[in-house]
Formats: structure tokens, sequence, C-alpha cells
């Protein structure tokens, strides 16, 4: 066992990719954890040593390498179980250092490692939590630095969900210095900021109807403001916030489910595109909140899951670009309504096969396929999968066809677990499934 940083560990943790610093962090943290094993804790640990020195010199540096080095070095020792109270101290304040940076790659390492901390709750940690809140509220009204709001967000967001009990206080601050952050005129900061706001509904308890009224109302004032300003952002704040308000909001959403209902399917046909998608994406939340409605509802003489299923099968045969999310929406559907879905059954099940044929064709007349096709035949998957769990045997006439089909996808995680999910829900198909697996793996071995 080396008691020195690897020259190689050490040329991976200055990656640029980040899956390599992860790596090198991981690989890291396995070292400390061998030298803390041998007993040799503290100062008299020479990888401590060398860790901390490397860390005093480049936290601060101007080189991004130097720093992207320091977050893998900080998130390998957060991951040690055994640090002393000394090195427990002393990461959190080389962290802020990093937190504050302008280059967004290495302030979003700099949270990977916060979360750590978040999750950790090392009482020198929790100790400093309402100066974290208060630094990162002062550095979202700070509109010279888009890297400083943005780790703002993300702070919130880990603070909130992990330290509830303490920011619970702060709840009022917190949601009014969200709110225009919801309508940013960023795409990034928008959702950001919706993370923030459904992670500090969450900190409301559920049975805090005094407090969680006037918020709920204040929100959705919010969402009726976004619609008013009739431009994208606008728009695209009343549909995250009608998600989050969906999501946590409990029964204070039952008196405005029509309305909501009535914005996702006025915007599902929106030219831009980040409207049309988050417009499609709110219809499986409504069905998932209340089936009994999504259900019933009646719009324009018919009832709103007939209008959201049979746009959504429409869209999957017509448009490429929204086919993945079609798709798994209309899963989503059938997991929340289950018993109203069958009638769409054999409609979803042809356009399944089509697209899927279609990629069989396009496979063989060229050299790839468009990430587009890629991604609508592993959201089909998954789609199949949700299918089986929400129908059961009623499936099984309808996948006599398509599970050869399955298999032109190529074998994959996302294959193997449909399949998983057919076979315990659909046990009728377990002789078809076993005797095409074997197909499979035969012509590999021959390969």
């Amino acid at each position: 066992m080396t008691e020195h940083l690897r020259p190689d560990v050490l040329s991976r943790l200055r990656s640029k990719d980040a899956t390599t610093r992860s790596n090198a962090a991981a690989q890291l943290c396995k070292q400390i954890a061998d030298a803390e094993g041998s007993g040799k804790h503290g100062n008299q640990n020479l990888l401590y040593l060398e860790l901390n020195s490397r860390l005093a010199k480049n936290v601060g540096s101007s080189d991004v390498h130097d720093r992207l080095e320091s977050t893998a070095i900080l998130s390998a020792l957060v991951d040690v179980d055994t640090l002393d109270e000394a090195q427990r101290t002393r990461i959190p304040i080389q962290l802020k250092k990093l937190l504050g940076q302008s280059n967004q790659t290495v302030s979003a390492e700099a949270v990977s490692v916060y979360r750590k901390l978040v999750d950790k709750k090392w009482t020198t940690f929790m100790s400093s939590v309402e100066t974290d809140l208060s630094r990162s509220l002062e550095w979202l009204t700070n509109e010279r630095s888009e890297a400083l709001r943005m780790t703002a967000l993300q702070i919130i967001e880990a603070l909130c969900t992990g330290t509830s009990t303490t920011l619970f206080p702060f709840l009022s601050k917190i949601l009014t210095q969200l709110s225009p952050h919801l309508r940013d005129h960023k795409y990034e900061f928008r959702i950001a900021a919706a993370r923030a706001l459904g992670a500090c509904l969450g900190m409301i308890p559920s049975h805090d109807t005094a407090t969680r009224a006037p918020w709920l109302s204040y929100l959705y004032e919010e969402q009726q403001r976004g619609q008013g300003l009739g431009s994208v952002e606008g728009y695209h704040a009343a549909l995250l916030i009608s998600q989050e308000l969906i999501q946590h909001g409990g029964m204070y959403m039952q008196g405005n489910f029509a309305s909501t209902s009535d914005l996702a399917l006025k915007l599902k046909d929106h030219r831009d595109p980040i409207i049309h998608k988050a417009a499609i994406s709110l219809l499986p939340v409504l069905a998932r909140y209340s089936p009994q409605d999504f259900t019933k509802l009646n719009v324009n003489g018919e009832t709103l899951m007939a209008r959201s299923c049979n746009y959504l099968i429409g869209l999957s045969k017509t448009s490429e670009r929204d086919r993945a999310t079609a798709f798994l929406a209309l899963g989503q559907i059938a997991q929340s309504c289950s018993a109203e879905f069958k009638p769409f059954l054999e409609s979803i099940t042809r356009a399944i096969k089509d697209v899927l044929v279609q990629r069989v064709k396009l496979r063989s007349t060229a050299s790839g396929l468009a990430l587009e096709t890629d991604e609508a035949a592993q959201a089909i998957l998954q789609t199949i999968a949700m299918l089986a769990t929400a129908m059961g045997p009623t499936l099984t006439r309808y996948m006599r066809d398509i599970l050869d089909l399955m298999f032109t996808t190529g074998l994959s995680q996302v294959l193997c677990d449909s399949l998983v999910v057919l076979e315990r829900e659909v046990s009728q198909l377990v002789p078809a499934i076993r005797d095409r697996l074997l197909d499979v793996l035969s012509i590999i071995l021959v390969d």
C-alpha cells in the first residue's frame, strides 16, 4: 500500500472529464480508507498531509484544473468515515472557496460535494447552514454572475432537502426570493429554481395547514402571473409551478385541477419546444394526482384522459422529436389509470410496432441511427414495461408481434429491465421471451 498520492490518480483527478475525476476520487477514497486501516490517523497519515498540502495550494488557484482536482480530493475525503474532527472542520472551509468560483464547471462539482456534506450532517458543518443559506440568498441577487446564481439555487435545494427542520424558519424568505428565478430568461435557471421550490415545499409538514395554505395560494398566484405574461418564460414558470403544486400541494390543487388541466392542454401545441414538452409532461402528473378527475373531467365533449391519450398517440406517430416524451407519458398515464386505459391499448401498441418496424428499416439503409430514434426505442422499452405493470395479462395478445421487434433494439440494460417486468407481470409471455433470449445468446456466442 502506498502512502502517497499516485501520479496516475493525480492525473485523473485533474481530468476535464467528470466521470474520470469521479472514478479517480473513488480510488483515492479507498486508498485513504486503507491508510486509515493501518492505524495511521491525522498527521501520522502521510497521504492526509499530502492531500491537505495540495488543497491549501490549489483551492484558491486561478487554474481550473487545480480547482477541479481540489473538488475531487474533497469528494474523496468526505466519503471517508473515519475522518478526525480537525479534517471535518477543514473541509467545509475549503469547499466554500470553491463554491464561490465564477467557473460553472468548478462550482457544479463543488455543489456535488456540498450535497454530500448535507447528507453527512457533521456537527461542524450543520452549525453553519444558516450562514450558507444567507450567503446563497445574497448570491441570488447577483446579476453579474450566473455561476453564483446557479450555485445558490443548487445549495438552497440541497439545504431544503436535507436540513428542513433547521431552515423552516426561513421558509418565507426562500420562497419569495425563488419566485423571480422561475421566470428567468435562461431555461437552466428556471429548472434549477423549480427543483429548489419543490425541496422548499417539501419542508412544510402536510398537517401544517396554517403554514401551507397561504404559501400554496401565493404560488398559485405566481402561476397565474406567469400565464398572464404570455411569454415563453412566463408560460414555462406557470407549468413548472403547477407541477410542484400538484406534487407537494396535497388537496389544495383539487380545486384547481380543471384550470391546471386547461393550462396543459392549451400549451401542448405551443410553438416553443420547451413549453410544448413541459405541457405534455404535466399530463401524466395530473393523472397520477387524481386518476378519477383525469378520467372523468369533460373537455369539449370528451374526457381529459381521452383527449390526452389520443393526442399523445398521434404525436408518437407523427413527431420524431416528441416520440420519446409521448410514449413515456402514455406509459405513466396507464400506470395511474389502468382500469380506464384498456380502450387505448390497441392504438398505442400499434404505434409501438410501427416505430420499431421503421427503426429496423432505417438501420438496414443507414450505417447508424439518429439519436432521436435511439431515444425513442429506449422510451418504447420503458413504456412496454409500464404497460405490463398497469395492464398485466391483458397485454398478452398485443405483444405477440412486438416481442421480436423489442430485440431489434439491441441487447441493453433497458431491454433486460423491460423483459424482467414482462416476465413478472405477463407470465404467458415467459416461454417466448426465454426462447428469444436463447436465440440472441446463441448468435452472440457464434460471432
